[in-house]
């Protein structure tokens, strides 16, 4: 009996030794989408102790240790992916998306840079080189890179929204807006967005359009306190008061220790000549923030000066002439 059952175990240990790499990497990879971790680990493992030479599986079970949190495995496997087929671009790509989880921007722009000169055409390599310089400050070189990603790709929401940066950046607020509506047409929900699209209205003075975009940023994210900061200060600009101070009200409470949601109550509540409640929030936001304490001081002394009658000019008193 004990023959007959080592037999079995025999041919079935046979059976899966027959098995190809290609096999175990098509297996582990469909446990992974069935979320089975373990049992994927194991098939890639199985792969890659049948064919050392498997830049693919290696790529994927890098993909997996990062998943699991262990960096050090992936990169690990990315490098040797790299090393065993310098023209499996995936590699190049997933192992700087880690670089740049963690900030190492400048490492990342180089070995993407390493993947370009194997592949002008490599898309993702392009948009997340453009991404990387963008983080380093050099939007010249971003703007470059995203936008030959877009020629290449022209569904990347990424490389229009940090190119409408740049463009804001550099004042260009025509084409910050137009990338912005790019983005937006790819997806309208897209909250960071009608952020942006609405502070660059803003600096065009176009309160009422800002504070449209604006409210559509709050309603995405209701519990941001920027875009209903933003919002409130739009609405402040349009002369709409109440719900100014309704909108800036929020905007405190979801950031309690704001010195700009305080100081704008208090330019609303002078705005409303409630001088009391001005002098209260203008007040707070001077302890807030001590090196603007000044300004906000400044706000509240100009609540006790009487109004200056239309063609007068403030200044010393001067005798009279005869």
């Amino acid at each position: 009996m004990k023959k007959i059952l080592f037999f079995f175990a025999l041919t079935a240990g046979l059976a899966g030794c027959n098995r190809s790499p290609e096999f175990y990497f098509a297996r582990a990879n469909a446990l992974l989408g069935a979320g089975k971790e373990s049992a994927a680990m194991e098939s890639y493992n199985k792969a890659l102790l049948l064919r050392r030479n498997f830049p693919e599986a290696l790529t994927a079970r890098g993909l997996l240790f990062e998943r699991q949190g262990d960096r050090q495995k992936a990169g690990l496997d990315y490098r040797k992916a790299i090393e065993l087929d310098p023209a499996y671009l995936p590699a190049y790509n997933d192992l700087a998306a880690m670089l740049m989880d963690a900030e190492s921007y400048a490492e990342a722009a180089k070995l993407l840079t390493a993947a370009l000169e194997a592949n002008p055409g490599y898309s993702y390599a392009m948009l997340n080189r453009g991404l990387s310089r963008y983080k380093l400050g050099d939007c010249a070189g971003a703007t470059e890179d995203l936008s030959r990603a877009l020629q290449l790709n022209p569904k990347f929401e990424l490389a229009y929204y940090h190119r409408a940066l740049c463009a804001r950046k550099a004042g260009n607020l025509p084409a910050a807006l137009s990338d912005l509506d790019a983005v937006l047409a790819l997806n309208p929900a897209a909250a960071l967005a009608w952020f942006e699209r609405g502070k660059a209205v803003y600096a065009m003075t176009d309160y009422p359009g800002a504070a449209a975009d604006l409210m559509k940023a709050a309603e995405l994210k209701p519990e941001d306190p920027a875009f209903t900061y933003w919002r409130a200060l739009a609405l402040y600009k349009t002369g709409d008061l109440p719900a100014a101070l309704e909108t800036a009200v929020r905007a405190a409470a979801l950031k309690p220790g704001s010195h700009q949601a305080e100081g704008l109550l208090g330019d609303i509540y002078a705005a409303m000549k409630d001088a009391a409640q001005a002098r209260e929030h203008y007040a707070r936001a001077a302890g807030l923030a001590p090196q603007y304490a000044a300004a906000y001081r400044a706000r509240q002394a100009a609540l006790g000066r009487p109004a200056v009658p239309a063609g007068k000019k403030r200044g010393k008193a001067r005798p009279g002439r005869n």
